[in-house]
């Protein structure tokens, strides 16, 4: 799709446009469980791992502030670890009404 603005065309292929930067350290995948300050997730394909979470670590729900304690098994997560140490969690997002993430890259 072209767009044509009085000053220049733009596409989807312009160099100029800010293109999405994947972060390696994001997963997305789905709650296995939540113990105490361990967070086990599993990706699309079904394989496991675990989290710890930091001790300032930040939840959303839907978009709200929320608990460990609120994530359940089997809802749509998308987890931010440290950049130097992927086993530590210190945000996690869940979905739960509106269960789709955009594209994650991990």
């Amino acid at each position: 799709m072209i767009t044509t603005s009085k000053e220049k065309k733009v596409s989807p292929d312009d160099t100029t446009i800010s293109k999405k930067i994947c972060r390696p350290n994001v997963f997305a995948g789905t709650v296995v469980g939540v113990s105490g300050n361990k967070l086990v997730m599993a990706n699309k394909e079904g394989k496991q791992y675990s989290h710890t979470l930091a001790d300032d670590a930040q939840f959303t729900c839907d978009g709200t502030i929320c608990k460990a304690a609120e994530l359940t098994s089997g809802t749509k997560i998308r987890v931010t670890t440290k950049q130097n140490d992927r086993r530590v969690a210190i945000g996690i997002e869940a979905l739960d009404t509106n269960a789709e993430f955009g594209k994650c890259c991990s």
